[in-house]
């Protein structure tokens, strides 16, 4: 059975930035690093651009999963920023779901690292509640090619959809004609940005 067409309102989205931490972005080998880290740069300059509230979270942060990217907490300053002392599905965390609960939002926008755990598990949960669940395919990375597919298929079986960053910028801005010097400038960055 064909499911119907959703698409993505900037007017009802949020945001979901979940463990983009050094160490577990260590572990990422389904995509290469630079690239890897220059779309999950370019999905948060697509959140700042489209002035969607963004959620960042990590877990266990003081130990090997590491500290959030920088450039993530420098994007989003005054962010709802959640560091989880060790749950793993951060939908079990009660600070991160109030903080998506307040954002009245019901289509959220998930990447994270490492997939079949930090995206799979509160994708999953926040279907359970109603959520519509659109995973950043490209700025989710984990192990490899076989971790990646088996997770790609519980979450879509379970409803959630999968974009890249720059499908869900383009499902946002809906025209070209809406502020295209800005869109270009998003595209740009997220296309050619040197990852250091």
């Amino acid at each position: 059975m064909n499911k119907p067409y959703v698409k993505l309102d900037r007017d009802n989205a949020a945001v979901l930035m979940v463990d983009h931490q050094a160490g577990l972005m260590s572990l990422v080998r389904d995509i290469d690093p630079d690239k890897f880290k220059n779309n999950v740069l370019a999905i948060a300059d697509a959140a700042k651009f489209f002035n969607l509230p963004t959620i960042l979270t990590t877990s266990f942060e003081n130990g090997p999963n590491g500290p959030l990217m920088p450039e993530l907490k420098a994007l989003f300053p005054d962010a709802p920023y959640i560091a989880r002392p060790g749950q793993i599905n951060a939908w079990d965390n009660e600070d991160f779901v109030k903080a998506i609960k307040a954002t009245g939002k019901k289509q959220l926008i998930i990447a994270g690292v490492v997939t079949e755990v930090c995206v799979a598990f509160p994708a999953l949960s926040a279907i359970e509640e109603g959520f519509e669940v659109f995973i950043v395919a490209d700025a989710s990375g984990t192990f490899n090619e076989m971790t990646r597919d088996a997770a790609w298929r519980r979450m879509e079986a379970a409803g959630a959809q999968f974009m890249t960053w720059f499908g869900v910028a383009c499902e946002l801005h809906r025209d070209w004609r809406n502020d295209i010097e800005g869109l270009a400038t998003l595209c740009s960055n997220g296309l050619y940005r040197r990852i250091n």
